[in-house]
């Protein structure tokens, strides 16, 4: 695998089918279709107060964050380049690719949803910035 194959052009922001009613809405995520890959794992992570998280990057899972109540700051790195997203919309999510670092910047009482292609395996993440960037061939 090329290890530069996914850049910062890579992330995609996906909107997912919001159905509102009164007092009430439905928002759907479904594997292979609007989730662009199989669910293997999906975990949530909630802040009570600010927090950041993250700092890592994976060397082949793919990840679709998404906010369901708050907000979180996002910020994705490619080795050369860095892009921030906020994510607020309980129907909008950022999909992040395998070799791309990502730091998660959490408001306070804000919950982000996360679905992942790959079962959890701790020899599949990164978490030293300095080895993401050997990894990724930057250094």
């Amino acid at each position: 695998m090329n290890n530069n194959s996914f850049g910062i052009h890579s992330l995609q922001i996906i909107e997912f089918p919001l159905h509102e009613t009164a007092g009430s809405f439905l928002v759907v995520y479904e594997g292979n279709n609007k989730v662009p890959f199989n669910i293997k794992r999906i975990f949530v992570v909630k802040s009570n107060e600010k927090n950041k998280r993250g700092f890592h990057a994976h060397k082949e899972c793919s990840q679709l964050l998404v906010s369901l109540n708050g907000e979180c700051l996002i910020t994705c790195d490619d080795g050369k380049e860095r892009k921030e997203f906020i994510l607020n919309k309980t129907n909008e999510g950022i999909l992040i690719p395998p070799t791309i670092w990502a730091e998660q910047d959490y408001s306070s009482n804000s919950t982000l949803l996360v679905l992942t292609d790959r079962m959890y395996d701790e020899n599949d993440y990164i978490r030293d910035y300095n080895e993401f960037l050997n990894f990724r061939g930057n250094l």
